[in-house]
């Protein structure tokens, strides 16, 4: 068959692309040709545009350290994308979105926050209202980005999930959203794409050793809370140097989705509150501490994914070495291995 997906694809995020190129990985694995469809989503383009903090006004030595660093993070992106992902002709609007989407037997849209119309800028075009058959469309990890639905009257819910051949979300919270918004029940959680590999698989992807040095990687998106204290200690202890993902030249000179892996895979420590660094941390079986509660919010997703594998790996100041604790990977990746294959199954019951 031939499959597109619709994603948040160009939205120069780590984790956004990687789990874009793991569901189309997983449908090539399974014998089917697909493609990402190139879709120029104007709130996606703006937010990923190197000249984002001029528009800001955040002021000109900011915009200009932001320029600068967004264009060279860009360029390894693309670099990325020539090298691992196929992707369709460039689409910009509903109609051209329609014309391509006959070209397809199956489309699906996810995974990532395409649901949530705030961080989409009201683009209903991810509910995937441009396919004319109904028998096409299908959600794989579709998030509506929160535990219930922001309605701003931009999107008819009803209609346009009523509408699906399949259904699956990211979170349990969209099995109830779903059921809410358009009397459905037949919604199912299933993993993030990026779960959906094995570690030899990501192997691949993987690139090069970044520095010869041993060191602690340090990823964050949100603002964090202990996290900053945490690895100062961390790197006292160790004597190991640490390489932070917002601040450290190391990482601007190589910051590509695949040496992004590459400072996961080879680090010695790894510290995050990022729920695709907890899932990295997984599947290359790190040594790995977590900031589950940030400065503003818990970050739930990485809370059920380490309760779902039984792994505790929340950092705490107050036992800085508990992060050499062993963890029982061969547990934690059977339970993954199984859920994989619900989700696996799920994605064949959708394509029949």
């Amino acid at each position: 068959m031939k499959i597109g997906i619709i994603t948040f694809h160009r939205a120069v995020n780590y984790g956004a692309v990687l789990q874009a190129y793991a569901l189309q990985h997983v449908l090539e694995k399974m014998g089917h040709d697909s493609e990402i469809i190139d879709y120029r989503s104007p709130s996606i383009e703006a937010s990923a545009s190197p000249f984002l903090g001029f528009r800001k006004k955040s002021g000109f030595p900011t915009a200009m350290k932001q320029l600068i660093f967004r264009s060279r993070k860009n360029l390894g992106f693309h670099f990325f994308f020539n090298k691992y992902i196929r992707l369709s002709k460039k689409v910009c609007n509903e109609q051209e979105l329609a014309a391509l989407s006959r070209s397809y037997d199956s489309i699906f849209t996810g995974s990532d926050q395409v649901w949530n119309v705030g961080c989409s800028g009201n683009d209903a075009n991810y509910f995937l209202g441009f396919v004319e058959d109904s028998k096409k469309k299908n959600s794989y990890a579709a998030s509506f980005g929160q535990d219930t639905l922001y309605d701003n009257g931009s999107v008819d819910y009803k209609k346009v999930l009523s509408d699906y051949n399949a259904i699956s979300v990211r979170e349990k919270s969209g099995v109830s959203i779903v059921k809410e918004a358009s009397g459905r029940e037949d919604a199912q959680v299933v993993l993030d794409p990026t779960l959906l590999l094995t570690a030899d698989d990501w192997k691949g992807v993987v690139g090069k050793r970044p520095m010869k040095e041993k060191y602690i990687f340090v990823y964050y998106l949100r603002p964090p809370k202990d996290l900053p204290a945490y690895v100062s200690a961390l790197a006292k202890k160790t004597g190991y140097k640490v390489v932070n993902a917002k601040s450290s030249k190391e990482f601007f000179l190589k910051n590509s989705p695949s040496d992004f892996l590459a400072w996961i895979y080879y680090s010695e420590y790894f510290v995050t509150n990022s729920f695709h660094g907890t899932v990295f941390s997984l599947i290359f079986k790190k040594q790995f501490a977590i900031e589950l509660q940030n400065k503003f919010e818990m970050n739930s997703r990485s809370k059920e994914l380490l309760e779902m594998v039984n792994v505790k790996r929340d950092l705490s100041l107050d036992d800085i070495g508990a992060i050499d604790n062993e963890v029982d990977y061969a547990s934690a990746h059977e339970i993954i291995a199984r859920e994989r294959e619900k989700s696996l199954d799920y994605i064949r019951r959708a394509l029949s």
